[in-house]
């Protein structure tokens, strides 16, 4: 049955010399629970690797980047360095290019 299918989320970043992660979610990744991963799971690697100063973070277009408190997350810990989608009346986003496609390489070789 379709609806009943498994689902795993996967998050994992990189820099020039880390990989950060896997984090697995159980279940699906939503506002919910991406806002409280970025501040437990990626942001305290990236400030014990003495790297969170100079990241630029990337989204990939799902609905879930965009949630208020996920932008909050990023504009406190990542100002004027994050690219995704959201409102043009966030002062610190990059937008995502028009016409652009998701630029996230691992969206286009990890699904099957």
């Amino acid at each position: 049955m379709e609806h009943n299918r498994l689902h795993v989320m996967i998050w994992s970043g990189m820099t020039a010399d880390y990989l950060i992660g896997p984090k697995f979610f159980d279940g699906l990744a939503n506002a919910e629970t991406y806002s409280p991963m970025l501040e437990t799971w990626p942001i305290p690697q990236l400030r014990d690797r003495g790297l969170q100063e100079d990241v630029w973070l990337q989204h990939d277009l799902a609905t879930a980047r965009i949630a208020l408190s996920v932008r909050d997350v990023l504009n406190e810990h990542f100002p004027c360095r994050w690219i995704g989608r959201g409102l043009l009346s966030t002062p610190t986003l990059l937008p995502w290019p028009p016409r652009s496609p998701d630029l996230a390489t691992p969206d286009n070789s990890l699904w099957v």
